[in-house]
């Protein structure tokens, strides 16, 4: 008790030490807050005041504080976009923890899940900069009427199994790949949808730009 009065009339020696290479980099804040809200990762509050950042950052090296205060400041969008580089470089190293439990995968799943995991990774760093969260990824044999799922709560992403061995090659990654334009909105912060941003990105990843779509399958009786 008597420490955190002391902290917070001189101040945290870590909290100053933060805002000292956050203010190298371009900004000035009187405060940082750390949350573990994963939709903004950093952001600012109090009028400009108050620094939001993740948790994740309390451990970051110097050059990523400073880096985070050359995307907040008015730099130039170069600079801006150098620094961004770092962060992204950083959490990719080091993503957060998704949190969401983990299910018990089939041995007959393996090969699959495999293979979408390699799709989801080339997809994240070829279009998205290697910045969406590593999530867990499974397969439904309960799926009829939908080919995937993306859920925030667990965050996951779920294949119909059906999808992965009867349809044609291809198929399941597609799905995939619209399940990530998901994850890519709620990392945003926004409500996941079928909106303008999703047809966007549907255009670049190749896939359908509504909820729905017709798929190719390889026989006449998809496995369930």
């Amino acid at each position: 008790m008597v420490l955190g009065l002391i902290q917070r009339l001189l101040g945290d020696p870590a909290e100053a030490s933060l805002l000292a290479e956050v203010r190298a980099g371009g900004a000035s804040f009187h405060r940082v807050v750390f949350t573990r809200n994963r939709r903004v990762m950093v952001s600012t509050g109090d009028a400009g005041k108050t620094l939001r950042l993740h948790e994740r950052f309390r451990v970051a090296p110097p050059e990523v504080w400073r880096a985070i205060g050359c995307v907040v400041s008015g730099k130039s969008e170069r600079s801006r976009l150098l620094a961004k580089e770092v962060i992204v470089a950083y959490l990719r190293e080091s993503p957060p923890q998704a949190g969401a439990p983990r299910r018990r995968v089939a041995r007959t799943d393996e090969a699959d899940l495999a293979r979408l995991v390699v799709e989801f990774d080339r997809v994240n760093e070829e279009y998205f900069g290697g910045v969406l969260p590593r999530i867990p990824l499974s397969l439904s044999g309960r799926m009829r009427r939908r080919n995937g799922h993306f859920s925030t709560h667990p965050l996951e992403i779920v294949i119909s199994r059906r999808l992965c061995r009867g349809a044609e090659a291809g198929e399941a990654e597609k799905t995939l790949r619209h399940e990530m334009i998901h994850l890519w909105q709620h990392e945003q912060g926004h409500k996941p949808g079928h909106g303008r941003d999703f047809r966007r990105w549907a255009e670049k990843l190749g896939v359908h730009p509504r909820a729905t779509r017709d798929v190719t399958w390889a026989c006449d009786a998809p496995q369930g």
